[in-house]
């Protein structure tokens, strides 16, 4: 807009200028009319010269109000355009509100937990930072040994679980040993009595005895 009243002012220096030239090299018939004119005439000619310049005059105004018009159009649709633009980002913040709302009081709570910590972690730095530096070497070290002792207790524990392990293993296989090894003893006890022969006192004995084969009655044919 301030370039195209620019363009117009230069536009209208330039014509002025033009005419200027055109004016000074060939005088119009009418400025040789009222140069010559009697003096009622130039008076008439005068308000005449005076209607074509306020003429001239509102017509220069009318095209600058024409001129302020758009430029105030332009402006109006850009403002509209910024506010919708503006009812948008309203809507979009409002959902942004709504998701908000829905974390912000944990994340407060979380900062105001985190802000305590701090303040507790401050405190002992300032407290340990207060201290006598050699009371804090010296638990150091003993912290270091007592941390050196735990592990070394460790793995004494380790080793002492790993054979209790194996003799716990070695116990196991030799229950199984001995379960399978009385297996094998009745099973052998078992084939010595199959096998075993006749006593000559169990012979007698039964030599002794009716045989019931020999008690049966004799059948004639």
């Amino acid at each position: 807009s301030c370039r195209e009243l620019k363009r117009y002012i230069a536009e209208g220096r330039s014509i002025v200028r033009e005419i200027e030239t055109d004016t000074y090299e060939d005088n119009p018939a009418l400025f040789r009319e009222y140069m010559t004119a009697p003096p009622d005439v130039k008076t008439l000619m005068d308000n005449q010269f005076k209607n074509v310049k306020t003429h001239a005059r509102l017509l220069s105004k009318a095209m600058w109000y024409e001129w302020r018009m758009k430029l105030l159009d332009g402006l109006k649709e850009g403002l509209i355009q910024i506010n919708n633009g503006m009812d948008e980002d309203a809507q979009v913040l409002s959902q942004q509100e709504c998701h908000i709302e829905g974390v912000l009081p944990k994340l407060v709570e979380e900062d105001e937990q985190l802000r305590n910590e701090h303040q507790v972690l401050q405190a002992q730095a300032d407290e340990l930072a207060s201290c006598d530096q050699d009371e804090l070497r010296q638990a150091r070290e003993q912290l270091a040994a007592i941390d050196e002792d735990l592990q070394a207790k460790r793995r004494l524990a380790a080793q002492l679980e790993a054979e209790l392990r194996s003799k716990e293993k070695g116990i196991q296989d030799a229950v199984e040993r001995r379960d399978e090894y009385q297996a094998e003893i009745k099973e052998a006890e078992r084939v010595r009595q199959e096998s075993r022969g006749w006593k000559r006192s169990e012979v007698a004995a039964l030599q002794g005895k009716p045989s019931p084969i020999s008690s049966l009655p004799k059948i004639s044919y």
